[in-house]
């Protein structure tokens, strides 16, 4: 059985190691088939730095490594072409200042491998003179490989003016290239953001942005099928430690792990996850592991969120929207660092597309909600998962008091500083706060219904147990009369009826400052009392 390769984003020590690599050279084929300057956005840790080596072992010629691969009887190996390959990884980025010395000591030592002096004085001239001077000596056109391309600027995105500098610095970096493209062969540049094109790539606006493009939909990520051919062997010693079937397992596995697209046709798995899975045999949240976008925490305290990310309901967006420094929102920041994809891509009169976008899967769900939770409470979010059993249970026992008891443990938590900001945004926080939490007990989730009398809060689906929900607010009501008026707003408004084929269980929940009070019912119970 062939290794997992866990952690390795090499692709010659993944060939070399015997470890399996999913063959994706059909797929860059075709890229380098049908062009040479190419921009591609994925979210973190989602094979980006894998992709670029192994442009970088096919330009270099390296034919042996490809045995057995779509591209080794498809590419011509007697070709291979000079290289600078900058992963911005690693290059120092603190401050604009770190940044150009860094890029500086890059250029210097790419110059010093080619036995170039540089007598160049700017950033900017010395980069182009290393392409010319690299392109003379070699008789040969350069290969620029460029990975985590917006690291420097993502970085510091809760200090926007040190973003802003650091993006000055690479837009007049990168232009650079357009202007050099004489002395270019090929250009891929990656990274998890897609800016807008007056920002960063203003001038090397001669790149073909591939992020969306249906060719290249599954360049990077496992889809199911590469995941049971490939993987089949883990697969099956893990469902024999599970004492379950492959088929089961393979269930379990997909609503986990799958889910990201950009086509909204081919569905893939993060291969930091899935691998982590394989190697472990735990169901876990290992893509939260890697870290959260820093620009996350103050968006989730400072923006209006739209409830619509709460719910299995698909968002729509007119088109795939660029990364803004000057009007960051927040669903653009979901979807471009992963916590959002791509569902489904509608065309209307074969021009215009519609991107209907939603969470991917459930490691994504529970890392999402955890975090807001974790950012509103300070508590850690591995801390709070558990907590969400012992509410699930009160639920389906009709415990009102217990699951009250959870939801004080958790308001009395907020900070104040954070609190006195919540309190002036009145209900949508503290609904915020109440569905992050819902939200991780497994349910299906639905906010906002529109029916034909009225639009209710939420409705939580589970099998065949259905929730329906009701919030009030209010600075000077008195708690008992807006838990009353809930109730009644549910059963006159008959909120219950798609739903009576299920036993549905009616939820009030009645804020006040930092008071809180819930209560659960049966919808017999409910009936009976309005009646």
């Amino acid at each position: 059985m062939k290794k997992l390769p866990v952690g390795i984003s090499t692709f010659s020590k993944i060939i070399e190691d015997n470890c399996i690599y999913v063959d994706k050279t059909e797929y860059i084929y075709e890229m380098l088939s049908a062009g040479n300057l190419y921009f591609l956005s994925r979210p973190r840790r989602f094979g980006k730095s894998l992709l670029i080596s192994t442009l970088e072992e096919i330009f270099k010629g390296n034919k042996e490594l490809f045995k057995g691969l779509f591209i080794y009887d498809n590419w011509d190996w007697d070709k291979n072409y000079p290289i600078i390959k900058l992963d911005f990884g690693n290059i120092s980025h603190k401050n604009p200042e770190q940044l150009e010395k860094s890029l500086e000591d890059f250029i210097n030592q790419k110059a010093r491998d080619y036995s170039i002096d540089i007598i160049s004085k700017t950033l900017t001239s010395k980069f182009a003179e290393l392409i010319e001077e690299i392109y003379k000596i070699s008789n040969n056109k350069v290969v620029i490989l460029i990975d985590e391309y917006d690291k420097a600027i993502n970085s510091h995105l809760d200090n926007i003016e040190i973003a802003k500098k650091n993006r000055d610095i690479l837009r007049d970096f990168y232009q650079v290239l357009k202007a050099n493209d004489a002395y270019i062969e090929f250009i891929l540049i990656t990274g998890v953001s897609k800016f807008v094109k007056t920002s960063i790539f203003s001038e090397l606006n001669n790149l073909n942005d591939i992020t969306v493009h249906h060719k290249y939909a599954k360049i990077c990520g496992y889809s199911q099928q590469e995941l049971e051919i490939e993987f089949k062997d883990h697969i099956k010693e893990i469902a024999n430690e599970k004492a379950t079937t492959e088929n089961n397992l393979l269930s379990n596995i997909k609503k986990w792990y799958n889910g990201y697209s950009w086509d909204g046709k081919n569905f893939l798995y993060n291969p930091f996850s899935i691998l982590n899975f394989l190697d472990t045999g735990k169901f876990s949240n290992y893509w939260a592991q890697t870290g959260t976008p820093k620009v996350l925490v103050d968006l989730i305290k400072k923006s209006d969120i739209d409830l619509d990310i709460f719910t299995n309901e698909k968002i729509a967006l007119y088109d795939f929207p660029n990364f803004d420094l000057e009007n960051l929102d927040f669903t653009t920041v979901l979807l471009q660092t992963g916590y959002l994809t791509i569902k489904e891509e509608e065309l209307f009169d074969d021009e215009y597309s519609q991107y209907l976008i939603a969470i991917p899967n459930k490691e994504v769900k529970d890392s999402l909600f955890s975090y807001i939770l974790s950012q509103y409470t300070n508590q850690l979010s591995d801390s709070l998962i558990p907590m969400t059993k012992t509410m699930l249970t009160n639920i389906i026992k009709l415990d009102s008091k217990s699951l009250q008891r959870s939801f004080e443990i958790l308001l009395h938590k907020i900070p104040n500083i954070l609190y006195g900001d919540i309190k002036k945004e009145s209900e949508a926080y503290y609904k915020i706060l109440f569905m992050s939490w819902i939200q991780l007990l497994g349910f299906e989730i639905k906010s906002e219904i529109q029916t034909i009398k009225g639009r209710l809060d939420a409705i939580l689906e589970q099998k065949n147990l259905v929730l329906i929900i009701e919030f009030k607010f209010s600075l000077n009501d008195n708690l008992d009369d807006m838990i009353e008026n809930a109730f009644n707003q549910i059963v006159k408004k008959e909120y219950y009826k798609p739903y009576q084929n299920k036993k549905v269980i009616l939820l009030a929940v009645a804020f006040k400052s930092r008071d809180i009070k819930c209560q659960l019912k049966t919808l017999e119970d409910s009936l009976n009392e309005y009646n």
